[in-house]
């Protein structure tokens, strides 16, 4: 047994103390409230969740031909159809008649994302969610999982909007993208968005089909 008390002792001094797991156990019971962080505006070229960012490409000394048929290539060519239409309706109708400071602020504004730009001029900023609509979407999400499964679904009773699907009704809301600090106060979005406005409703046109290149006037 006296030859057995040493290897006890080098166990004993090898074996981590409670303390010492407590340090180095993740915290999983802590409030998730207390490690979130307010949210803030990405910057231009910034991906979330990439570890990387994307800088624009800054033209300088382009007389302003050069910089409108610039700016009518970028209109047309997206990343989207969405924004393919939109924009490319906007430059024929706009960007002849644009001054060299919003041709300026419209060549930034085309290095942003296109489903920003997209949701930026087309949603309705009174959807914006506040604290009390987030906590009640979160209730109302907690009490349909907490339901039994033969409850009926009140967003299956609704009627198809039109171009909607019977079976997908009420199934999709598309999220509400908050406008920058840096495009608060921009012009050119407000000219996008009236643009978006004029075009809106049964009988003004939509954004059915891109421009052909003879209708703009440089």
């Amino acid at each position: 047994m006296a030859a057995l008390r040493p290897a006890t002792r080098v166990l004993a001094r090898a074996r981590p103390s409670l303390s010492s797991l407590a340090r180095l156990a993740p915290k999983r019971f802590e409030s998730s409230n207390s490690a979130q962080q307010p949210p803030r505006d990405l910057e231009v070229g910034e991906l979330q969740g990439a570890s990387f960012k994307i800088e624009p490409l800054r033209r300088v000394g382009e007389d302003p031909a050069t910089m409108r048929a610039r700016l009518l290539y970028q209109s047309r060519k997206r990343g989207t159809l969405e924004s393919d239409l939109l924009l490319s309706t906007f430059a024929s109708t706009r960007l002849a008649t644009m001054t060299p400071a919003q041709l300026a602020e419209y060549d930034r504004f085309l290095d942003e994302n296109d489903w920003d730009i997209y949701y930026w001029a087309t949603q309705d900023p009174a959807d914006a969610p506040t604290q009390q609509t987030q906590q009640g979407q979160q209730q109302q999400q907690q009490q349909s999982q907490s339901s039994s499964a033969g409850s009926v679904d009140p967003a299956a009773q609704q009627s198809p909007r039109p171009g909607e699907w019977a079976q997908t009704v009420g199934t999709f809301k598309p999220a509400y993208r908050p406008v920058p600090a840096r495009w608060a106060d921009s012009e050119v979005l407000a000219l996008l968005r009236e643009h978006v406005e004029s075009r809106r409703g049964s009988g003004r046109g939509g954004m059915g089909f891109m421009p052909p290149l003879e209708e703009y006037k440089m």
